[in-house]
């Protein structure tokens, strides 16, 4: 999807991706139990893609979630991640 998006847009164009946070290490097994992904998993595949990133968004960061639960109904509001990637 991400070099489809990549092939979309002119050069300039903006890409911004939000997600779940799982924590450091979990790769993809959480994708599905979860509903979380690593961040650095996204950052290279975007980055694989041909994005460069430009910047990153905190306001939807949670420190104090354990990232170990599935993101429905949760306890406390959920660790998120915002990342702002450019088309060279």
């Amino acid at each position: 999807m991400n070099r489809a998006v990549f092939a979309a847009l002119k050069s300039g164009g903006h890409y911004v991706v939000a997600d779940h946070s799982a924590k450091p290490g979990a790769g993809i097994a959480v994708g599905k139990s979860l509903h979380r992904i690593e961040e650095s998993l996204v950052r290279g595949e975007v980055e694989a893609a041909g994005f460069r990133l430009v910047g990153e968004g905190g306001f939807l960061r949670n420190p104090a979630d354990p990232r170990d639960a599935a993101v429905f109904k949760p306890a406390q509001p959920n660790d998120e991640f915002v990342l702002k990637f450019v088309k060279p």
